[in-house]
């Protein structure tokens, strides 16, 4: 009688829905099936756009060319977003997060952090490009240099409260003596922008080169907005006279913190899906994704915006995010603690949909 009941049990298992789809091969899986790409954070800003160039390709490439939609899903900046496909969303293939770059980083904060994810167990599909981020901040401060700011204090926009709009000012601060202060909880790069326009806030700590070239780029010739250093792992070929972060280092240490801290920036527009996505299917993204990359078509659209195709392929990715986690736990540690010194950091609530709470305000 035990043995019926198991062969029954057994039986039902294996004509479960679910488990006949996770054995499906991707050929199998994906015809008539629709395809979510979540972008962290508002709709119009480069992440949001960088997204749906991709989506609009990247189903041609996958067997049975499902389709593929775009969902904005802010709050803290991205963080809610990857928490939701890493642990809630079905680990089926059908789901992709589309973090900003620093997300995948959020665990080193240790303590601090509010991720609820293993990137590390996560899966990469791939990276459009490789970024460069700018400070840039309104003439109307007097700030010139980024010598300046060691004399003069500025507030900049962020998003959620662990991104790197928000952390990476403070580490500066933290680092250099930077006399930054932030307002955090917008929930986009066009709400930042907005802020500080309407004079909320002098400027961006943190500004992707690849989304202000194309949409803001007359705001620096007009001189109305002064871009200060760069920040990246290294220069971009556009502006080879701005001073890149890492020279700014004054030590050793500080050098070894900037390398971890901006190593995120290699990854440009990182997409993941969850660890449990079965490895056929993730295969069939990574190589969709990268003839996506290589589409005329694909390559003609971003340079009609002035959108970058560098891309870097989801395997690159895993293994860039295993050298930083191998990073020295004291080195981790220091930046951590540069990164969670925010002694006067301002939260708007009603737009800080994270759910997380800032260290101090």
């Amino acid at each position: 009688m035990k043995i019926r009941t198991l062969l029954a049990a057994a039986t039902a298992l294996l004509a479960s829905p679910a488990l006949a789809q996770t054995s499906q091969s991707p050929a199998e899986f994906y015809p008539g099936k629709t395809l979510t790409v979540y972008v962290g954070l508002s709709a119009g800003g480069g992440y949001d756009q960088n997204a749906r160039l991709v989506a609009r390709y990247i189903g041609k490439y996958l067997p049975g060319q499902p389709t593929v939609v775009v969902r904005n899903m802010p709050g803290g900046g991205g963080l809610v977003m990857m928490n939701y496909v890493a642990s809630v969303a079905p680990k089926d293939g059908l789901h992709i997060a589309a973090p900003q770059r620093g997300v995948p980083l959020e665990p080193l904060l240790g303590a601090a952090s509010h991720a609820k994810f293993d990137p590390l167990k996560m899966h990469g599909i791939g990276s459009v490009n490789a970024d460069t981020s700018v400070a840039m901040v309104a003439a109307r401060t007097g700030v010139k240099t980024w010598q300046d700011l060691r004399t003069r204090e500025i507030i900049v926009a962020g998003t959620g409260v662990s991104t790197e709009s928000v952390v990476v000012p403070y580490v500066l601060r933290n680092t250099l003596g930077l006399k930054y202060k932030v307002i955090a909880g917008y929930p986009g790069g066009n709400e930042v922008n907005l802020a500080i326009e309407r004079g909320e806030a002098d400027g961006r700590g943190t500004f992707s080169w690849t989304s202000l070239k194309p949409q803001y780029q007359e705001w620096i010739a007009s001189g109305k907005y002064v871009i200060l250093y760069q920040q990246g792992l290294r220069r971009h070929p556009d502006l080879p006279n701005v001073p890149l972060i890492t020279d700014m280092a004054e030590t050793q240490e500080q050098k070894d913190l900037f390398k971890l801290q901006f190593s995120a920036f290699e990854m440009g527009r990182p997409w993941f899906v969850g660890d449990d996505v079965p490895l056929a299917r993730v295969d069939a993204l990574r190589r969709a994704f990268d003839a996506a990359m290589k589409d005329k078509a694909l390559i003609a659209d971003a340079d009609k915006t002035g959108m970058e195709v560098n891309p870097m392929t989801g395997e690159e990715m895993m293994t860039m995010l295993k050298e930083v986690y191998a990073t020295p736990k004291a080195t981790i540690a220091k930046l951590a603690a540069a990164s969670s010194l925010q002694p006067d950091l301002k939260v708007l609530e009603d737009k800080a949909k994270d759910g997380a709470k800032p260290a101090a305000q």
